[in-house]
């Protein structure tokens, strides 16, 4: 017999063994080709600067390289290990270790051969699909799909190096090891240690650590104490590796209380405590694996599939824009035509007037500095809400239109009718100081001041309110002052920091909004650069340009249209890489699963021999499979939607957001079925 037809009848006979590692690295290739084609694509490249598009894909890319190096490389030892007595076998038969290693060599080239090739015409036809997924979910905007050189040479290449890493490892193995070595490297079992003391500690302190992990983030214990918040985690991170290595332990010496339960259920409990010694590296990796994937694809997929709701939760009108002395110059009943001639119907239209006023606020001895804040009088406020608020001389109620629950006390704060040069000298202050976290000392804050008209607003005698539906999120927050407070910085400001902010409740007022913005944008003299489209989050820049952008109007259906499209990418982003962590949890275990199987040849014929029968057997199988497969679901899975609570905790919509999350712990839950499936019916097949 040849030496290429030992290869040939090799390859024949174990070909489900070679065709689930080269399926793995094919997917690994398609991936990396469908990433770098997004990474390079001339749409997302003119988003640099102006979204976050580029830099989550670019997040996302270095992500799966990271999961490629690492499943790679654990796909190839354990298909290494797993044949270790084939080789053993050949080396018995006179075959020598060169002769080993280019088997070994021919085989590995075959396989990254196969996958290269595969991978990328499965990243080129199955990229179409890709991209039509992504712009359904971004809402009908349109990112074309186009191939380029770049993303072919950056998947091979990155797959390439990994590989060849491997390979090189392989023939470093072979080379190593004896021949009882290699016969035994597919029998070894890990064994494991058990310390249920450091179990049980490491229980209470896991407990301990979900409690607290929440209620230190919402400032509810342990105020500002952040070192108290990385050691929750870490707890939460670390506690559950002794829990797995415990948990059988613990509960066999439950059912040890309970004869008739226990003598019913020993075979289980006997062999599963240890597997899960054995097993408590494999399932901790694993755990986390799945606690990631919930954790990112769950709160991705919550904040895309709730969009709606947050916008209309801190946006309560329709149409916001500004109005002042240079920009947006139009009559309350102009803007009503406008809306009322494309067939739109005003429900509520209100203007509330207000100031424009730099502030510094007191930060660790010094002050940082704000940049311009709204202020609002007491009577304009209660007019505009229907309120009869009372505020004293020198005090301030600070006012924000979003719902919070972590409580929030504002510093103390200076309210200056500075100059725009002062303005520019403290921003210049502030740049100097960004390695002291932009704080300013005292002193030089006095000195950008100078002769300035100035409102001290001690902390004691600022009232923070939430939940203030006043405006819309982009405007977002404002001091209410008192009347007399208001005048006097009223009269020592330009008349340029006088803005009044239009607010309309409309019905159906698509064609009235895009009408109003074009009318604004001539009457305005902006040309047709300007006002192209929204901003979610109301940032400008400082400069002339990005103060022209500000004060474009803006639309509450348009909002939700950018909000769906910013957390759409990264939901599609995080549900690839979830997908992917998913599947490598099921594989992982499949292939430590199958590694065992000739371990556990002896231990089901000594059953067989005293009359335990097949129908038990399998159903014994079945147990223990369906326990070692669903830990990481359970562990991993509940991990990752705590943590997404814990995300969540601050926000009102929290309850909604975890249902929705719900929807994807469901989906990873189904996938590991399969995968346990698969398990179930090799193990029995090979096993008996």
């Amino acid at each position: 017999m040849t030496f290429s037809s030992i290869i040939r009848k090799n390859f024949i006979h174990n070909f489900n063994k070679y065709i689930s590692f080269y399926l793995i690295n094919a997917l690994i290739v398609a991936m990396l080709f469908m990433y770098g084609s997004l990474m390079f694509n001339p749409i997302i490249l003119q988003s640099i600067g102006k979204t976050s598009l580029y830099e989550t894909i670019k997040i996302a890319l270095i992500g799966i390289v990271i999961f490629s190096i690492v499943f790679i490389t654990y796909t190839n030892i354990a298909f290494l290990k797993n044949r270790g007595k084939e080789f053993g076998m050949y080396l018995t038969l006179g075959m020598t270790t060169k002769d080993l290693m280019k088997q070994i060599l021919i085989e590995n080239l075959g396989i990254m051969v196969s996958s290269s090739i595969t991978g990328i015409l499965g990243g080129v036809i199955f990229g179409r699909l890709f991209y039509m997924g992504l712009n359904k979910i971004l809402n009908g905007a349109s990112i074309p799909y186009k191939l380029n050189y770049k993303s072919f040479l950056l998947s091979l290449g990155i797959f390439l190096v990994i590989f060849l890493c491997n390979l090189l490892f392989n023939v470093i193995y072979i080379r190593k090891m004896s021949i009882m070595e290699i016969l035994k490297s597919s029998k070894k079992s890990e064994i494991g240690k058990k310390y249920t003391v450091i179990g049980l500690i490491a229980l209470v302190l896991f407990i301990i650590s979900l409690y607290c992990l929440p209620k230190t983030l919402l400032n509810e214990i342990f105020k500002n104490k952040s070192y108290m918040l990385g050691l929750f985690i870490i707890f939460t991170i670390i506690c559950p590796y002794m829990i797995i290595g415990t948990c059988i332990a613990l509960i066999k010496e439950i059912f040890s209380k309970f004869p008739r339960a226990y003598n019913k259920n020993i075979l289980i409990l006997s062999n599963l405590s240890h597997r899960f010694l054995g097993y408590k590296n494999v399932l901790y990796m694993i755990s986390l694996l799945m606690a990631g994937a919930m954790f990112f694809v769950g709160f991705s997929y919550s904040l895309y599939a709730s969009s709606r709701e947050y916008i209309n939760m801190n946006n309560p009108f329709d149409i916001m824009f500004v109005e002042d002395e240079g920009y947006n110059k139009i009559k309350k009943e102009e803007v009503e035509k406008i809306i009322e001639d494309e067939k739109g119907t005003i429900k509520y239209y209100k203007i509330l007037e207000c100031l424009n006023i730099p502030m510094f606020r007191a930060e660790n001895e010094g002050f940082i500095f704000w940049g311009a804040r709204t202020v609002v009088s007491e009577s304009n406020y209660n007019k505009h809400m229907n309120e009869n608020i009372d505020i004293k001389p020198s005090s301030a109620q600070y006012i924000n239109v979003v719902k919070e629950k972590m409580e929030f006390n504002h510093p103390k704060a200076i309210l200056a009718t500075l100059s725009e040069s002062q303005v520019e000298e403290a921003r210049k202050l502030e740049k100097e100081n960004i390695n002291n976290n932009y704080v300013i000392n005292v002193g030089s804050v006095e000195k950008v001041i100078g002769n300035s008209y100035i409102l001290n607003l001690e902390k004691e005698n600022i009232e923070s309110r939430k939940g203030v539906p006043f405006v819309n999120h982009q405007l977002g927050s404002a001091f209410v002052l008192d009347d007399r407070d208001y005048e006097l910085l009223k009269n020592k400001l330009s008349v340029k920091a006088v803005e009044n902010i239009h607010l309309i409740n409309v019905k159906n007022g698509d064609k009235g909004f895009y009408s109003l913005v074009n009318y604004l944008r001539i009457k305005n003299n902006l040309n047709e650069s300007f006002w192209k489209e929204g901003n979610l989050w109301g940032k400008h820049s400082y400069d002339e340009e990005g103060r022209k952008e500000y004060y474009r109007p803006m639309y509450k259906e348009e909002l939700i249209k950018l909000q769906i499209e910013n957390y759409g990418i990264v939901f599609f982003t995080m549900s690839f890489i979830g997908l992917l962590f998913v599947i490598a949890n099921g594989v992982v275990l499949y292939y430590k699963v199958l590694s065992d199987i000739n371990n556990e040849e002896e231990r089901i014929a000594t059953l067989i021999r005293i009359g335990v029968t097949k129908k038990e057997i399998k159903t014994l199988i079945s147990k223990e499979l369906a326990i070692t497969f669903f830990i990481p679901i359970f562990v991993g899975g509940g991990l990752g939607m705590y943590y997404l609570y814990v995300m969540c905790s601050n926000m009102t919509i929290t309850t909604l957001l975890m249902k929705k999350a719900l929807l994807i712990l469901g989906l990873g839950a189904s996938i590991q079925i399969i995968f346990y499936l698969l398990s179930r019916k090799k193990y029995i097949k090979e096993s008996m």
